[in-house]
């Protein structure tokens, strides 16, 4: 009986071969499936710490004082070259008058930067309030409100 059982097994299997093909394509193809989508997702995830790690190098390097004081320093070194060379180039009036709104507006400009960025360190400078609380020892006794200073005048000795 077994062995009548193993044939009909048998004879299932070859009638219903390329549907059972069929099922077992359909997991491998599912495996490779989830296989890819895990090696895409990691790769994205490495692309995507790659970045952060770019975009934190960039922003430390454009915040930092010393950068930013020399890139300004060399635009404006450059806009004196950029100005020399026009002071040295034969011009129309009405161009010398536009290169000397250059400098007036160039001028402005530093006086500006310079204004802003003392008025920036300024407010980042935290003061703390001092409570002023009368002394013990001088509870009771007046202070003087002002201390006059005589100046002495020398006389003439003749």
């Amino acid at each position: 009986m077994a062995d009548e059982k193993s044939k009909e097994f048998r004879r299932f299997i070859l009638e219903n071969r390329e549907i059972i093909e069929a099922i077992l394509n359909e997991d491998a193809k599912e495996k490779k499936k989830a296989s890819k989508k895990e090696k895409l997702d990691d790769k994205k995830e490495k692309a995507k710490t790659k970045a952060k790690e770019a975009n934190e190098t960039i922003i430390s390097i454009i915040s930092d004082d010393n950068v930013q004081q020399h890139f300004i320093t060399g635009c404006l070194e450059f806009i004196h070259f950029f100005e020399a060379v026009i002071d040295a180039v034969p011009m129309s009036p009405e161009t010398r008058e536009a290169v000397n709104k250059f400098g007036e507006t160039r001028d402005t400009t530093i006086r500006n930067i310079v204004a802003v960025g003392a008025k920036d360190k300024m407010e980042s400078i935290n003061i703390n309030e001092i409570k002023k609380e009368p002394s013990k020892s001088s509870a009771g006794k007046k202070k003087a409100e002002s201390i006059k200073i005589n100046t002495v005048k020398k006389k003439k000795t003749a």
